[in-house]
């Protein structure tokens, strides 16, 4: 019986050795806010500042040396956060009310950054793999911003200024680049890549424009610019080193005109009598 409870003993001194040194600061101000951290693992470190009422935010690390820091202005802003890995990082910013963001992350050394400014504003990001980067800034109130990283490497870049936009972005495999940037009103966006080194690149400036850009393969690249309204374009990518480039833009234009070198004169008029 003896050897029995020492055993125990030292398992309990081992489950405790490998599960402490988790840190957590969290501040309140306000009335009606809810904060709550769960922590499993060594060395995560949590940080929460609420400032305002009805805030909601929720923090769950599992691993080793994850990073979460949240800071919310306002009222009734949400924030979820889910870390499972090993030095994972995430930063979450909110100034203004019924904010929604949410980071899922799964692996190591992946990093999401989200900032809004606004209300109503939702921002998503999952990521699963290693050293996938996303960031998204939102300014303005009900914009959607959703992207999924699976694999290495993977860049998202999302930004969204006005109202009601949407962009959407999908990774699966290694060194892709996404980035999205919206400016105006109920314009949608969506990326997705399947490969290697892909990249699209997609700006709108206005409203009610649509694009779409898909890529399978690898080393594909897709620019898609829309400035003016109720522009649509759609284009993918099946293969390897395949470039497309379209640029649509709203308004009337003659489309430029011809640098042309003077005109000769007439050398034997008619009437004039006579030959040349």
């Amino acid at each position: 019986m003896k050897k029995l409870f020492v055993g125990a003993f030292a398992l309990m001194a081992v489950a405790f050795m490998n599960a402490q040194e988790n840190h957590d600061v969290t501040t309140q101000w306000g009335k009606s806010n809810v904060a709550n951290v769960d922590q499993h693992g060594m060395k995560n470190s949590n940080g929460i500042k609420q400032w305002g009422d009805k805030n909601d935010a929720k923090v769950s690390q599992f691993g080793k040396e994850n990073e979460s820091t949240i800071l919310s202005m306002g009222d009734k802003n949400h924030e979820t956060v889910y870390q499972s890995g090993m030095k994972n990082s995430n930063n979450s910013s909110q100034d203004g009310d019924g904010n929604h963001a949410t980071t899922k992350q799964y692996g190591e050394f992946n990093k999401v950054t989200q900032k809004q400014k606004g209300d109503d504003n939702s921002a998503y990001a999952l990521q699963c793999g290693k050293r996938n980067v996303a960031t998204q800034t939102q300014t303005g109130d009900d914009n959607d911003a959703k992207s999924e990283q699976y694999g290495n490497d993977n860049k998202v870049k999302q930004t969204q200024k006005g109202n009601r936009n949407d962009a959407v972005a999908w990774q699966n495999g290694v060194r892709n680049e996404i980035s999205q940037n919206q400016d105006g009103y109920r314009n949608y966006a969506k990326a997705e890549q399947l490969g290697y080194d892909n990249e699209i690149t997609q700006k709108q400036n206005g409203s009610y424009n649509k694009a779409y850009a898909d890529q399978t393969g690898d080393r594909n690249t897709i620019s898609q610019t829309q400035n003016g309204n109720s522009h649509y374009t759609k284009d993918t990518q099946i293969g390897c080193d395949n470039t497309i480039s379209v640029l649509q833009e709203s308004g009337h234009s003659n489309g430029g005109s011809c640098c042309a070198p003077p005109m000769p004169k007439e050398r034997c008029p008619k009437g004039s009598g006579g030959g040349c």
